[in-house]
């Protein structure tokens, strides 16, 4: 039986696809039993207001991810509402800075985003898009460097909560959902990534990331598989959130 086509496909060369088919990379991990759903910095300054192009998005958020990010929040939504009804713990990224950007360290430096605006907490830019707001139960996890692991509490509340997996959304694939998927993996958490519910600005750094994450870290599946586990699961009695 043939496999169905990937998102990462056109970016292989021949030999990757030897490799990738030889080595026995890519298998499933499988899910958990008790999972929770993470939505990483779906915020309007990756998003933009409203879905544009990405180069007229680029002149308001230079952190702007191109349409494909609100095509992800349409299929991050249904997750949202079936772990409520589940009431499977939902965490959130607060991913902002201080406005004089002393919490943003090296990046400064490393980036135009260090004399960005439209980063500073407590503006319209760094709330989570409407569609996805969190509720007062939600919980929301303060960042500062891409992995949601790095210098917070979120492993604290993972092991509260007695969670053993983790289902990530949000962006950027290559970049703060990756740091956060392997730190998961390390900290031995079943990781799982809904593919079409994962955005990046570079859309072969959002090919291929998938693609590595899928082969080693985490299982890249579609966001429909995701959908059905979620809702054979029955609803969660012991969250001591809200």
């Amino acid at each position: 039986m043939t496999e169905p086509k990937r998102i990462w496909d056109d970016y292989l060369t021949p030999r990757d696809k030897e490799v990738y088919a030889a080595s026995g990379y890519g298998k499933r991990g499988g899910f958990g039993s008790r999972p929770a759903l993470f939505i990483i910095d779906v915020q309007y300054n990756f998003c933009g207001d409203q879905p544009e192009d990405i180069l007229e998005g680029l002149k308001k958020y230079r952190t702007h991810c191109g349409p494909e990010a609100w095509e992800a929040v349409k299929h991050i939504e249904p997750l949202m509402h079936t772990a409520r009804e589940k009431n499977i713990p939902i965490f959130y990224t607060e991913s902002a800075r201080r406005p004089d950007m002393i919490d943003s360290g090296v990046q400064v430096g490393k980036s135009h985003r260090g004399t960005e605006k439209t980063v500073i907490e407590g503006t319209h830019a760094t709330q989570t898009v409407a569609p996805l707001a969190p509720r007062p139960k939600d919980i929301l996890i303060g960042k500062r460097k891409p992995s949601c692991f790095f210098g917070t509490i979120f492993m604290s509340h993972l092991n509260f909560l007695d969670v053993d997996t983790l289902i990530l959304t949000g962006c950027t694939t290559s970049g703060c959902l990756r740091a956060t998927c392997v730190d998961a993996y390390s900290f031995n958490f079943k990781v799982v990534i809904p593919e079409e519910t994962a955005f990046d600005r570079f859309q072969a750094s959002h090919a291929v990331n998938l693609f590595d994450l899928n082969c080693k870290y985490a299982d890249v599946m579609p966001t429909t598989e995701v959908q059905t586990y979620l809702e054979g699961l029955p609803v969660r009695e012991d969250v001591a959130v809200g």
